[in-house]
Order: structure tokens, then C-alpha cells, then sequence
């Protein structure tokens, strides 16, 4: 890719909304994909800076955790559960102490049509507490 010419456009988050409508207007932005738009969230399922480890190591136990159960709700489509991510794991709090970095999420959660396939790609938890996961619909 490296001639393209591909066009982008950033939304920022508002953060006077709750979850869920952040994700009823990410629905809204699915007929795009119609038209041939990709539409791409730059965020993390886990993301708590005051338990990273600089020097690096395994991931917590509550960090594997709630990034599966994260998983597992978008493989099955279970929307609620990725927008009421408070109670989607015990260790919710922990893993998303602010919600700024998982809010992108549910805009990708907001475009899956039935029958699309999920997929995940750079499924690691770096320094112990920050998920680096992907989400490919379609």
C-alpha cells in the first residue's frame, strides 16, 4: 500500500456520553461500510498504566482474564455484555479503570452484520496490564 491514496477522517470521543450511546451512534456510521469505508477503533480492551511493568513479563491473571472475556463476547456477539463492560468480569474495574481507551471497541462492535466473522490479530498483554488485541469484522 505503500501508493494509496486512502482518505481519514478521526473522531474524537465524546465523553458525555455513556456506552451505549456511543454505540447506537457507532451504528449509525455502519451503512458506510457499504460505500466501502473501513471503519478502525484505536484503543485497548485492557488498559491500566498504574500496574504496567516497564520491564515487561507476564501478564496478569486479571489482565488474560477480562481480555477473554472480552473475546469471547464479541465472538458471540453478546453487544450488551461489550457495553456493560463494568459487569462483562470481576475484574472489570481493574482492567478499565477509565473507559477511553475501551470505548473505541464498541464502534467496532456497532458495525458487525449478522454472518460477519470475527477475528483477532496481536493478541498480547504488554507490560503485564495493557491488551494490544485487535478485532477484525467481515
Amino acid at each position: 500500500w505503500p501508493e494509496a491514496d486512502v482518505p481519514v477522517v478521526q473522531l474524537s470521543l465524546n465523553r458525555r456520553l455513556s456506552a451505549r450511546e456511543h454505540f447506537e451512534l457507532a451504528k449509525r456510521l455502519a451503512p458506510l461500510r457499504d460505500e466501502g469505508v473501513i471503519i478502525a477503533g484505536s484503543g485497548d480492551f485492557v488498559h491500566n498504566l498504574r500496574t504496567w511493568k516497564r520491564a515487561g513479563g507476564e501478564p496478569y491473571d486479571w489482565a488474560t482474564h477480562f481480555n477473554e472475556a472480552v473475546k469471547a463476547a464479541f465472538v458471540r456477539g453478546d453487544d450488551d455484555a461489550l457495553i456493560d463492560w463494568v459487569d462483562l468480569a470481576e475484574d472489570a474495574q481493574l482492567s478499565v479503570p477509565t473507559d477511553e481507551h475501551y470505548l473505541p471497541l464498541l464502534y467496532i462492535a456497532a458495525q458487525r452484520a449478522p454472518g460477519d466473522d470475527v477475528s483477532f490479530f496481536n493478541d498480547v498483554i504488554e507490560g503485564g496490564s495493557i491488551s494490544m488485541t485487535g478485532v477484525r469484522i467481515g
